[in-house]
C-alpha cells in the first residue's frame, strides 16, 4: 500500500485524569520533507509526538506509516518500525566511547560467544559515519565531545538502526550560531536522502530555513497545516498564540508597589544563565517568561545558590547577599515553590501534616522532641490560609488532587518565620483550570499581605493573569521587561520570547 505520506496522525485525542491533553489533532508528514511542529509550551507536541513512539497509549484516532494503521505499544516497538526520536535531553553514556554509545544494547559478539567484538564494532562504526557524512571519531568519549558532537552522535546511533521517519525535539537548544547552521545543513542533506523529519523548535527562522509545512497547535488542538512558503513570521506568531481570554486585572487589584525587596545584577552561570539583572518590588509579582532552553529556572537556582554561579551581584532589602546553598537562601527568607511538587515539594506517603512541618522541624522541636501539639496548631491554621480540601491534616498528601497538594506545598513555606520572597515555578502544572483560579488567588492575597512573589511560567495567559511586570528570557538572555499594559498583547510577549 503506496501513500504520499510517511506518517498520517488522525483525530487524535488523550485525556489525562479527565483534561484532554489534545483534542481532535491530525498530523502529516509528507515522505522526504521537514515538518515543523510548533505551538506555545504545553500546547500539545511532546503528547502527540509521545503517542507517534508508542511511550504512550491514545484515546481516540488512527495512526499510519506509508499508508498502513499502526499502533507501537513502546519506544522500542516504533524504532523497529523506523520512527525515531533525537531528544532535547540526550541520552548518552558519557563514559562510553562513540561507537560504544551506537552500538549500545546490540554491540557485534564473537560468533557463538557473548564476547563483544570491539575491532568489527570500531570498524562498522568508522564506516557508517563515512556514509552518514558525520566527522567523529568512534574511540572518542563522550564526555570529550562538544555538544554539538554529541548532537551528531545522537543522531548517529538511530540513523544506524535505518530510521525513515526522525523526530527531533528542540535539536538546537544547546548550539552555538556556526553549530546550529551545521546541524540545519545536515537535515538538509538528510532530507535529499529520503529521510522524513518533524522538527519541533521555537527558533522561527530556524523553521523558515528548513521546513517545507508548518503544523501548529493551541491549547491540545490543531490550529492548522500550512506551507512555510505561505507563511511569514507575524502569522506564525498569531497561529501560535492568538486566543478568546479576556485580558482581566482581577488578580492584580488592589496591590500597592513599593521599594524594592531583590535587586540581581549582571549574574552569570555556566550554561543558559548571562548577565541576566532584574528588581523585585514590595506588593508586586515579577514574572519570568521564556520557551524552552530560555533560562528562567536556572536563574533563578543560580540566585538562590542551588546551582553556582560564575558572577554576578545579589541584594535583598539593599543588603548585599551570597546564597552558596539554598539552605542560606531559605535561611534569609526566600523560599522557592518548585515546578515538580510531587518530587520536589512533597512526600506523597506522608500526611498534611508531617509534610506541612518538614524541613522546618526546629520550630516545632524542644530539646530534639516534636511538640506535637504546637506542630498540629501551626499547620492547620496554614492548611485553613490557603483552604486546602482535606477530610484532616493527617490525610496523606498523595490522596489529594493537584491543586490540593499545591496548596500544602504552599502551607508548608507559610509555616515558616521570617519570610520575605516566595518564588513560584510553573505553579499551575498540571492542575484543572478551577483549582487555577484558586491557586491564582492565594499568590495575590499573600502579595497583598506584603509578600512580593516571582512566578516563573511558561504559560502566557498565566503570566498575563499574575503579573505586574514580566521578565521574557532566550537563551540566557534578558530581551525584554514589560509592563502590565504591555501584556495585554500576547503576540509582543512571544516576539521577544523568540527573539
Amino acid at each position: 500500500m503506496s501513500s504520499e505520506y510517511a506518517i498520517q496522525m488522525s483525530h487524535i485525542d488523550k485525556q489525562f485524569g479527565g483534561v484532554y491533553a489534545l483534542r481532535d489533532v491530525s498530523l502529516n508528514l509528507r515522505k522526504g520533507t521537514v515538518l515543523a511542529l510548533l505551538g506555545e509550551n504545553g500546547a500539545g507536541k511532546s503528547t502527540l509526538m509521545r503517542i507517534l513512539t508508542g511511550v504512550i497509549t491514545k484515546d481516540g484516532g488512527t495512526v499510519k506509516m506509508n499508508g498502513r494503521e499502526i499502533a507501537p505499544k513502546d519506544y522500542a516497538e516504533a524504532q523497529a518500525m523506523g520512527i525515531a526520536l533525537v531528544p532535547q535531553e540526550l541520552d548518552l553514556v558519557n563514559y562510553f566511547t562513540v561507537a560504544e554509545n551506537i552500538y549500545l544494547g546490540r554491540e557485534p559478539r564473537y560468533k557463538g560467544t557473548n564476547i563483544i567484538n570491539f575491532k568489527k564494532m570500531y570498524d562498522d562504526t568508522r564506516q557508517l559515519l563515512e556514509k552518514l557524512k558525520i566527522k567523529l571519531d568512534p574511540r572518542a568519549k563522550v564526555k570529550e565531545l562538544s555538544v554539538s558532537d554529541q548532537q551528531m552522535l545522537a543522531i548517529a546511533r538511530i540513523l544506524s538502526q535505518d530510521a525513515g521517519v526522525i523526530i527531533m525535539d528542540e535539536p538546537t537548544a544547546r548550539l552555538g550560531y556556526h553549530e546550529i547552521e551545521e546541524l540545519l545543513d545536515y537535515i538538509q542533506y538528510l532530507r535529499g536522502e529520503g529521510k522524513s523529519i518533524i522538527y519541533i523548535s521555537h527558533r522561527l527562522e530556524e523553521i523558515f530555513q528548513i521546513a517545507d509545512d508548518i503544523t501548529v497547535l493551541r491549547d491540545g488542538r490543531l490550529v492548522g497545516t500550512t506551507p512555510a512558503a505561505d507563511m511569514d513570521e507575524k502569522k506564525l506568531i498569531h497561529m501560535m498564540v492568538n486566543r478568546d481570554v479576556e485580558f482581566t486585572d482581577e488578580f492584580v487589584q488592589g496591590r500597592q508597589i513599593g521599594d524594592v525587596v531583590l535587586r540581581v545584577e549582571n549574574l552569570s552561570r555556566a550554561e543558559l544563565v548571562k548577565d541576566v539583572s532584574f528588581e523585585l518590588h514590595k506588593g508586586e509579582v515579577l514574572g519570568f517568561f521564556g520557551l524552552v532552553g530560555a533560562g528562567r529556572t536556572e536563574t533563578i537556582r543560580s540566585m538562590l545558590g542551588v546551582d553556582k554561579k560564575i558572577s554576578g551581584d545579589i541584594y535583598l532589602e539593599g543588603k548585599k547577599v551570597d546564597f552558596k546553598h539554598i539552605t542560606d537562601s531559605i535561611a534569609a527568607g526566600i523560599v522557592l515553590v518548585p515546578e515538580e511538587r510531587r518530587q520536589q515539594g512533597l512526600v506523597l506517603s506522608r500526611s498534611i501534616r508531617e509534610n506541612g512541618s518538614l524541613g522546618n522541624l526546629k520550630k516545632f522541636s524542644a530539646w530534639g522532641i516534636l511538640q506535637e501539639k504546637k506542630e498540629k496548631a501551626v499547620i492547620t491554621a496554614c492548611v485553613d490560609k490557603v483552604q486546602l480540601s482535606r477530610r484532616s491534616i493527617e490525610q496523606a498528601a498523595g490522596e489529594l488532587s493537584g491543586g490540593n497538594q499545591q496548596k500544602v506545598v504552599l502551607a508548608k513555606m507559610l509555616a515558616r518565620d521570617n519570610l520575605k520572597v516566595y518564588i513560584f515555578d510553573e505553579p499551575t502544572r498540571g492542575i484543572d483550570v478551577g483549582a487555577k483560579s484558586e491557586i491564582y488567588r492565594l499568590i495575590s492575597s499573600f502579595v497583598k499581605a506584603g509578600m512580593p512573589s516571582i512566578v516563573i511560567s511558561s504559560e502566557i495567559p498565566e503570566i498575563q493573569a499574575l503579573c505586574d511586570r514580566v521578565v521574557v528570557m532566550n537563551e540566557g538572555r534578558v530581551t525584554a521587561v514589560l509592563n502590565r499594559e504591555q501584556l495585554k498583547d500576547s503576540n509582543e510577549i512571544l516576539k521577544y520570547a523568540i527573539s
